[in-house]
């Protein structure tokens, strides 16, 4: 088995991750099952092997996430090795990357034929961090200043906005820091407006570690440049049960105490489970409450710990009408610590107030003029509950309990406005006057501390109150300054909304609108382009947005909308334009004619599937294949059949294999077989099966994977014929891109340099069939010829850069490349028949050679021409560097005895502009 490990080669001037394949020997095969054994395992005792399978109100009253996508990713992309994805590994490849990018030419994202953003441009994805720019001020009108905005989505970048008061003011992403970052809080130095701050890493999510991040980001210079100063992977400790470093940021205030900025941030863990250790901790020796002095320079950490001496977990931080500052607790990763509330009035020692016991997140909101004052909302059980303080938490008796805002929507209970997502929107401010407001699935105010409440957003409209249409899953209210109070802008799972006249919010349906022109942080699952028009026509399933469509779009950016809402999923278009299917979560297949969009309803009869499911559309004979998979029908697959013109199916067929032993993860149609369906499915436990007359009664299905297979099949795509085949895997610390020129009969490896991230889709260049793009954790990468021996693979950056890349799409008419990304909307790039030029130079990848590769840690060196000094360098499996020397390379035996622990490492030698890494053994 390989693993990937960090090295930098001048070739094409970035930093990368080096693997050699070895599979010549017995040892490596027995290496390769063990480890696939182990993967099985993993998957069979995943802690989200239930709760995934739940419904959305099941979920949440466990006190889930209502969305279990990240549970399925976390078992898709986990590293076989150590029972886990690993994507803070992918941060630190991300960081290094980016600091040694150079421009590179590649097939879309380079300068001529760069990645075009598409939009939607008129929708927005999950938005917690918001900030009025400070330096916005002193403008020739005062109405003027502080209308600029700087925003964040939870994994699409940072924002400006110049100008949040007019609609037709464009968003722009700000470059230099990374467009999948993980925005949560934005503040600036109250000293010097110039000095701003970013805390990365959602940590309300969930226990798959889904949106972590890297810490704080600063900047100096007012937004424009942006730099990481405390966070992200630093090793692993406890047996590997922790994973340290700061990954999580939940707030960041910055006090102005006689003059010196005082930086507070929180930096909670999580509990990131692995399948053989459920109590696995990320974050966790790094928690707790830091200071800076230094504008973050330097940091200490609070003393706010438990009995045994580990720190509590941090939630809210605030400062109260006397420059006090207080502190808040979430539950850390064994449910206990919540609650708790601590302040201090120096800024260097924190005194324990008191606790809400049974909180689990908990924020607090001072009153703007009277410090004994406090608002406190709790996520208890899920629910919200909300209480008030008259002096400042010193007796209880003065804690009372306030009323909760009743939601007019249905299915929301009168006693949770959250609808049992207390603790994933949980947002309380107060404005200046001490007007309160409070959001969960919708926004709520109140004139007098919570007696009386009133509704003003609707995100269903069916409540029969008048009130505005803002999106549900309310995270983020900021007051713009200077308003009174009466101007604010909103984050939630829709993006950005503005309201110019909070005082008139009751009763009106225009007061808060949509402010997400241009804001493009969209998580898309999937994406579909009409091949059968001229124009261009795409769709997308995405999370919380529905499935969104645009219709002959314009170039650039467009506006999509969404007939049906929720979570969209596999969405693709039929041969003829005529009509679209899009799925739903778990087994929720809809037909829909297009472009009248009509006729859309549920085809499926057997159910089951997952949370996005897997499926596959045969466009020749108009039949659709769906994951189906449940406790009531095994392991399945349903086909649709005869559901035109759009009425309900006429057939509907389960089909099951004693080869489907494992869930399916990435289904294909044979586009070469047209009067008969063959049909290709890969499983989560690696297995690629091609199953014959799938239109046909119940298909045999034969297995056609190579023993080489590690990991959960992410895509399966065709070269020339249906005898080459593609085949890309989503997980960590595994090889991820095989391709077979027989039909499965033989496969090669051509992950070649590329990086230790999970690779989740594949499209050859239809005009140079050499040419290879795929889509990943950082973005689409690109290899100018998978044929040679050790392919180099480049990342086609210009225009999108970093983020996820879900789903890749081709337009063959004139070779248009649609790519999905989860964060960052939809992109078009084009295939052309311009070979790339990355290679600067030809070299002979096996000129070094180590041997034996199986010893007791005596190993002999030599190359085929004398390369002078080299830096060698010894990594293990997970990819800590545990040995390093410098020594001349030649002809001659280069002799080194690492005296290491038996198992499986990684050997890298760099000379100048030249690296190599080899697999080694030690007994």
């Amino acid at each position: 088995m390989k693993r990937k490990l960090l090295f930098v080669t001048s070739l094409i001037a970035i930093s990368l991750i080096a693997v050699l394949i070895v599979k010549s020997n017995s040892e490596e095969d027995k290496t390769i099952d063990t480890l696939r054994k182990q993967h099985l395992s993993f998957l069979e005792n995943s802690p989200f092997k239930e709760t995934q399978n739940l419904s959305r109100k099941e979920r949440k009253a466990m006190g889930l996430p209502p969305n279990a996508y990240s549970d399925q990713i976390w078992e898709l992309t986990m590293n076989p090795s150590t029972g886990r994805p690993m994507p803070e590994i992918a941060l630190e490849i991300q960081e290094e990357l980016r600091e040694q990018r150079s421009a590179l030419r590649g097939v879309g994202g380079d300068n001529s034929n760069p990645w075009i953003d598409r939009g939607p441009n008129n929708q927005g994805g999950r938005t917690r961090g918001i900030m009025f720019d400070p330096n916005d001020v002193n403008n020739t009108n005062p109405a003027d200043d502080y209308t600029r905005v700087f925003a964040g989505g939870v994994s699409g970048g940072l924002w400006v906005n110049d100008d949040i008061t007019d609609p037709d003011s464009s968003w722009t992403l700000i470059p230099g820091i990374q467009e999948n970052i993980s925005v949560t809080v934005i503040v600036s130095d109250p000293n010097n407006s110039n000095k701003m701050y970013v805390g990365s890493g959602e940590p309300y999510i969930g226990a798959d570690g889904a949106v972590i991040g890297r810490g704080v980001y600063r900047s100096l210079d007012g937004g424009v440049t942006w730099e990481n100063i405390i966070g992200g992977y630093t090793g692993v400790s406890n047996d590997g049960l922790n994973i340290d470093g700061i990954f999580y940021v939940s707030d960041i205030v910055a006090r102005n105490n006689g003059g010196v900025t005082e930086l507070y941030a929180a930096f909670p863990s999580g509990r990131y489970v692995e399948a053989s250790a459920p109590n696995n901790f990320l974050g966790a020796n790094n928690r707790g409450l830091y200071k800076s002095i230094d504008d973050g320079d330097t940091w200490t950490r609070f003393d706010i710990q438990f009995n045994d001496g580990t720190y509590k977990n941090p939630n809210d931080i605030e400062l109260d009408a006397n420059n006090n500052i207080w502190l808040t607790t979430t539950s850390n990763e064994l449910n206990i610590g919540g609650g708790d509330i601590w302040s201090s009035t120096d800024g260097n020692t924190f005194n324990f107030v008191r606790a809400f016991g049974a909180s689990d997140r908990t924020e607090l909101e001072p009153h703007p003029t009277n410090p004994n004052i406090f608002w406190v909302v709790c996520n208890i059980g899920g629910e919200a509950d909300i209480f008030m303080t008259t002096d400042a938490f010193a007796t209880s008796g003065n804690i009372s309990v306030v009323n909760e805002p009743v939601d007019a929507d249905t299915g929301i209970s009168a006693t949770d406005y959250t609808r049992n997502q207390a603790f994933y929107d949980l947002p309380i401010e107060a404005d200046e006057n001490g007007k309160l407001y409070v959001g969960g699935i919708d926004l709520f105010v109140s004139s007098n501390s919570g007696a009386n409440w009133s509704q003003i957003s609707e995100w269903t409209n069916l409540g029969g109150v008048i009130s505005s249409a803002v999106h549900a899953d309310q995270h983020a209210i900021v007051f713009r300054p200077g308003t009174n109070g009466n101007e604010a802008v909103f984050g939630n799972d829709g993006g950005v909304y503005y309201s110019a006249d909070l005082a008139n919010s009751v009763g009106n349906a225009n007061i808060i609108q949509s402010r997400n022109k241009d804001y493009n942080t969209v998580q898309f699952y999937y994406g579909a382009i009409d091949p059968s028009s001229t124009n261009t026509n795409i769709a997308g399933g995405t999370q919380d947005n529905g499935t969104q469509f645009i219709t002959n779009a314009a170039a650039g950016a467009n506006g999509f909308f969404d007939p049906v809402g929720g979570d969209g999923g596999f969405t693709d278009f039929g041969a003829a334009g005529n009509y679209v299917i899009t799925t739903y979560p778990n087994n929720t297949p809809i037909f829909i004619s297009y472009p009248s969009f009509t006729n859309g309803a549920n085809i499926s009869t057997f159910g089951g599937g997952s949370f996005i499911n897997e499926s596959t559309l045969d466009k020749n004979l108009d039949i659709l294949f769906v994951n189906a998979s449940s406790n009531a029908n095994g392991i399945a697959i349903e086909r649709i059949s005869e559901f035109l013109p759009g009425g309900a199916p006429t057939e509907n067929d389960l089909l099951t294999s004693g080869q489907l032993n494992s869930t399916p993860s990435a289904m294909k149609v044979s586009p070469f077989t047209t009067t008969s369906t063959t049909l290709f499915v890969g499983l989560r436990n690696g297995r690629v099966l091609r199953g014959e007359l799938a239109n046909l009664n119940n298909p045999v299905f034969q297995r056609i994977n190579s023993i080489d297979f590690v990991g959960s099949v992410s895509d399966i795509e065709f070269g020339q014929s249906e005898q080459e085949i593609f085949v890309t895997m989503y997980n960590y610390g595994v090889q991820s891109i095989f391709f077979s020129s027989n039909g499965g009969s033989t496969w090669t490896g051509i992950e070649g340099n590329l990086p230790d991230i999970p690779v989740r889709c594949i499209l050859q260049n239809p005009l140079i069939p050499q040419e290879l793009i795929i889509g990943t954790e950082l973005g689409v990468w690109v290899t100018p010829d998978y044929t040679i021996a050790n392919p180099i693979w480049i990342q086609s950056f210009n225009g999108m850069s970093d983020v996820t890349v879900t789903d890749l799409d081709l337009k063959a008419s004139d070779n248009t490349i649609l790519a999905s990304t989860f964060g960052r909307g939809l992109f078009t790039s084009q295939f052309t028949s311009q070979p790339l030029s990355v290679l600067e130079t030809e070299f002979n990848t096996s000129a070094i050679t180590i041997f034996p590769t199986i010893s007791n840690g005596q190993i002999t060196i030599k190359s085929e021409s004398d390369l002078g000094d080299a830096n060698i360098k010894v990594f293990n499996i997970n990819g800590q560097e545990v040995y390093s020397t410098k020594s001349n390379i030649s002809t001659s035996n280069t002799n080194v005895n690492l005296n290491l622990n038996a198992g499986m490492y990684f050997v890298n030698i760099t000379v100048n502009n030249y690296s190599e890494t080899k697999k080694i053994i030690i007994k």
